[in-house]
């Protein structure tokens, strides 16, 4: 009698927790209800990260994507990773819910090499808001948002690369973990710099800081 009850107690405390852990995400979601985006993940997938640290990366997005509204008339998102080269690894139109850019985020590939921040950027701006790759510059209802993930020292410029990204209207968040350079994230933020540059000392606590950086996310600027 006593393993039952042990076992009904057992099971109802786990309901609980997964519908406390459905009730928050859906409250999340519901602060960033009147703010909808076009918004781009810029991956760092180099040597340095490594295979491991990637797979929290992955993660890592897809627990920031579950705090927005995703859907063609809302939050549209992208992913673009690079090393050696940016590559898309799908674009802001693909998606049209939050469940597939989740699983789409836990698929993404690892390649390894040098870190072309630089490139990445002007890549960004370029062509991952563009109305051919789901975008809609056109809209100001969208605000067009990138951010930058990235663990070290860009081995390209990222200045101008960057401007061009502000100058085009493009919203930057970065950040940094472990050796990447403060200096080098506030080159590539938007301003102000305080409230668009995080960093942390290495990948285990990247989940430290996606909270705070949902919450910039839904206001407005």
């Amino acid at each position: 009698m006593g393993s039952l009850q042990g076992s009904v107690v057992a099971h109802l405390l786990w309901t609980l927790l997964l519908w406390s852990g459905d009730s928050s995400c859906q409250a999340q979601r519901a602060g960033c209800k009147s703010v909808h985006y076009d918004l781009v993940f810029l991956l760092d997938a180099s040597s340095s990260v490594g295979k491991e640290n990637f797979e929290k990366v992955r993660q890592w997005v897809a627990n920031l994507v579950d705090t927005f509204e995703v859907g063609p008339d809302r939050t549209r998102v992208g992913v673009v990773h690079y090393s050696d080269r940016p590559t898309t690894a799908f674009e802001l139109g693909r998606f049209g819910s939050r469940a597939e850019v989740k699983a789409a985020a836990r698929q993404l590939a690892y390649h390894g090499g040098h870190t072309h921040t630089g490139d990445a950027l002007r890549y960004v701006t370029r062509h991952s808001f563009a109305p051919w790759a789901g975008g809609r510059p056109g809209d100001r209802a969208f605000k067009q948002v990138a951010i930058l993930l990235t663990d070290g020292r860009s081995q390209d410029l990222v200045l101008p690369a960057a401007a061009a990204a502000h100058r085009a209207g493009i919203r930057i968040f970065a950040v940094g973990v472990g050796e990447a350079l403060r200096e080098e994230l506030e080159e590539i933020a938007s301003e102000p710099r305080a409230a668009h540059v995080f960093h942390v000392s290495d990948f285990d606590a990247i989940d430290k800081i996606w909270g705070k950086l949902r919450r910039r996310l839904c206001e407005s600027e």
